[in-house]
């Protein structure tokens, strides 16, 4: 394993994957697309891997066999590979993102029933990337330090690609939850709690999200902690009835109406604002891309206190999963190829997800998408694991609920949440 972390710096440092065939041609405007190559499978299911295959999972998303843009990029580019290593062939499987046949769940159950169909490298979101470490389900890359750096990743993606210190995986795009609203109704960009307030209504955020996200990053934005002195879980009450005042002032002065807690997820936050229901709310990134009004709609880091503003990214990440070194060499090397900044820039582009790094990012051609995203990668931070949502997520819903129900005061509610977090 330890000539396996060196191959990893050594290639991270030299960018290999710059310098192999490429898979792409330029037309004159710069637009990088993809040659001509053989036609990619996309499969559920079939035999082992062979010496001369590897096996890829991920999620319709990101599938090669699309029929999209996004898609046909990385069909090039993994053709290239192939092309640059004679004899080798890349089997794309395809699996759902959640649910029992997930592409989570599915590693669970082939490390325990058939092994020999695991597939050599994921593409696991933030989430699932900690689980899979966890349950010890992909291999650590170990304490290449000097990795991030080298690729120059955004604090959010080098925080997402890490546990207790260890490298688990290499990111290459996020979403983003951010705020999006109608910038025809606000004289300014909502930046702060102040300019919420003093907007037009309704502004809506997911407070029926049983994991309270929205509060969780409004809290850590204000310095909140999540782990005590004693190492244990702990809420701090004072900052937690800061967030929770807010919420009761804009309820009180109409800006933010009880029905917020019908809305359990951004996609609904967002459909209100885009069928004009509402002024302001939560969005996602890739979402508001693909449906928003240029005339009138914006996007922007989420509103915070001292008008800093926050954004939760989720991330998705190359995993490695097999633990044979032979194949973990090769699939090393497919990790670099599909980690030039170059291609990044041009699929996440054509994906409408944030880059993980300031390398692809550059890559993107100037415009709006290119402006928002340059906003939101700075004020991004990682979603919180599915641990710290299972652990706090409820108790702070329901001091929201409360709140927002009338049934608490701030300052109480935010004491009840602290008090159901360290009872054992």
């Amino acid at each position: 394993m330890r000539g396996f972390l060196a191959a990893l710096a050594t290639l991270a440092i030299l960018g290999l994957a710059a310098c192999s065939p490429t898979s792409a041609t330029r037309t004159p405007d710069g637009t990088l697309v993809p040659t001509a190559g053989p036609t990619r499978a996309a499969s559920t299911g079939g035999e082992g891997p062979s010496p001369s295959q590897l096996i890829l999972w991920l999620t319709p998303a990101f599938s090669p066999t699309a029929g999209t843009p996004a898609g046909d990029l990385l069909a090039a580019r993994l053709d290239g590979f192939e092309r640059a290593n004679p004899g080798l062939t890349i089997e794309v499987r395809v699996k759902d993102e959640r649910g029992p046949g997930g592409l989570l769940e599915s590693l669970a159950s082939a490390s325990q029933a058939a092994p020999d169909s695991l597939p050599d490298l994921a593409a696991l979101d933030s989430v699932a990337l900690h689980d899979a470490a966890l349950k010890e389900l992909i291999v650590s890359l170990g304490e290449a330090v000097d990795t991030p750096s080298v690729l120059a990743w955004y604090p959010f993606a080098a925080e997402a690609a890490r546990t207790e210190g260890s490298l688990i995986g290499m990111p290459f795009a996020a979403d983003a939850q951010a705020l999006a609203y109608r910038s025809d109704a606000y004289p300014r960009p909502p930046a702060n709690w102040t300019d919420v307030l003093d907007g037009p209504s309704p502004f809506l955020f997911p407070a029926g999200d049983p994991y309270a996200a929205f509060t969780l990053a409004q809290y850590l934005s204000l310095g909140g902690r999540l782990i005590g002195e004693n190492g244990r879980p702990r809420l701090q009450a004072e900052i937690l009835s800061q967030v929770l005042e807010f919420y009761d002032s804009a309820h009180r002065s109409g800006v933010l109406p009880l029905s917020a807690r019908q809305y359990h997820d951004s996609a609904a936050t967002w459909a209100a604002v885009r069928d004009g229901r509402a002024q302001a709310a939560t969005a996602f990134f890739s979402t508001f891309l693909a449906e928003y009004d240029p005339t009138t709609d914006s996007l922007q880091p989420l509103p915070t206190s001292d008008g800093a503003g926050t954004c939760i990214a989720e991330v998705w990440s190359w995993a490695l999963v097999t633990r044979e070194p032979v194949r973990q060499d090769l699939s090393l090397r497919l990790l670099t190829w599909l980690s030039d900044p170059e291609f990044l820039g041009e699929w996440t582009h054509a994906l409408g997800l944030l880059p993980s790094s300031t390398a692809a990012l550059a890559v993107w051609p100037d415009g709006t998408q290119t402006a928002v995203a340059s906003r939101l990668v700075t004020a991004a931070h990682v979603r919180p694991t599915a641990e710290i949502l299972a652990t706090f997520g409820p108790a702070v819903h329901a001091a929201v609920d409360s709140v927002l129900s009338g049934e608490a005061s701030p300052e109480v509610a935010a004491q009840a949440a602290a008090l159901a977090i360290q009872a054992p």
